[in-house]
């Protein structure tokens, strides 16, 4: 991947001098952001708010049959609005 297409994938730029790691998240295709943030919970929340993860976003009918058959470790809750998102092909790495 080029310095050009990994800047675009930076969801929160802005909050570079204020953190003190960087995390990469990825789907089951690769690379989905580059997020500065101080822990994973605060790079998942920053992500979604910046909306670098809308592929991983679960529809609401999913959401309520997933809820109701207590299949919590398919789905997270993130983002400011603590919206439903797939888990299960998420993975966050801390890359400094």
């Amino acid at each position: 991947m080029e310095f050009k297409q990994l800047k675009r994938r930076i969801a929160n730029f802005d909050d570079k001098a204020f953190t003190r790691h960087v995390y990469g998240i990825s789907n089951e295709f690769g690379l989905v952001a580059i997020v500065y943030a101080d822990h994973e919970q605060d790079a998942l929340d920053a992500a979604v708010d910046n909306n670098a993860l809308e592929s991983e976003l679960m529809s609401p009918e999913d959401y309520k049959e997933y809820r109701e058959n207590g299949w919590d470790d398919s789905y997270i809750l993130a983002g400011n609005a603590s919206e439903p998102f797939w888990a299960e092909n998420l993975s966050i790495r801390q890359i400094r």
